[in-house]
């Protein structure tokens, strides 16, 4: 049984796609850049913002990311949305944008979305 709760986040994620291939495609390379905002003690996790550029301007898309990525948690630290995203020993940064890449335009989309850090 689907609830009305299920609906309704899936709507949002949806939502949240469309947005964000709106953005992206107005991009003649489409780029995230990522911002390092903390490392928890242990290292075994990174808080990040995501942001883009849409028409001159920086565009924070940290909330939309977290919501279609499947990748990390969404939270608040000093203020800011970020996302939380545990591990260590890779890029964590590319493995966010790589993950948004693949749940924007299927497994071959994971490279079409340039990723910076900031």
């Amino acid at each position: 049984m689907i609830t009305k709760e299920r609906t309704e986040k899936e709507k949002e994620i949806q939502r949240a796609q469309e947005f964000l291939c709106a953005v992206f495609a107005k991009q003649e390379r489409p780029t995230a850049y990522t911002i390092l905002k903390s490392v928890s003690a242990s290292g075994m996790s990174r808080t990040m913002k995501v942001v883009t550029y849409d028409d001159g301007r920086v565009l924070d898309i940290t909330w939309w990311v977290s919501l279609v990525s499947g990748v990390g948690t969404l939270t608040e630290k000093n203020g800011q949305r970020v996302v939380r995203v545990g591990g260590c020993g890779m890029d964590i940064g590319f493995h966010l944008i790589y993950s948004l890449g693949v749940a924007l335009y299927g497994l071959e989309g994971g490279y079409k979305i340039k990723h910076e850090w900031l």
